[in-house]
């Protein structure tokens, strides 16, 4: 397999991982889990006043009905750069030897994403950074461009 083709594989990997993490937030409806209790009234000594029991009602929602419809707009952005790194490496010979810093500087805001979303949904995205990561390295290590001499 050429190095190329190793890279674009790798990239539609990262592509792919990205979707899956995307759509797991926005649909799967056990994304955040949380108890709630009614309170009990009580007298001084601390018994139950009355007969009724305290109720604890579990529940769950999504990403989505959490957080509104305007967080799909965070999550979209491994989804871009992926898509875009899948682009770039699928066009690169029309474009030349510039396109491994594009795709270096791609991998480096997708693995800054991944870190600053860390303490919500950014360890989802975390597979298709490394994946991601994998691609620009096999990209780096490709053959470059046959050079014409000049005379």
């Amino acid at each position: 397999m050429k190095l190329s083709r190793a890279a674009v594989a790798s990239a539609t990997v990262a592509h792919v991982l990205a979707w899956v993490a995307f759509l797991l937030l926005a649909l799967w409806p056990y994304a955040y889990q949380g108890v709630s209790t009614t309170p009990v009234q009580v007298d001084e000594v601390g018994n139950p006043v009355g007969t009724a029991q305290s109720e604890v009602v579990q529940y769950s929602a999504s990403f989505v009905e959490v957080n509104g419809f305007g967080a799909l707009a965070s999550m979209l952005v491994p989804i871009a750069l992926t898509g875009l790194a899948l682009i770039i490496l699928l066009s690169w010979r029309a474009r030349g030897m510039g396109n491994t810093f594009v795709i270096w500087v791609i991998t480096v805001l997708l693995l800054a994403f991944c870190l600053l979303a860390s303490l919500s949904f950014g360890a989802l995205f975390v597979p298709s950074a490394l994946a991601l990561t994998v691609a620009a390295v096999v990209f780096s290590f490709r053959p470059g461009l046959p050079r014409v001499p000049q005379e």
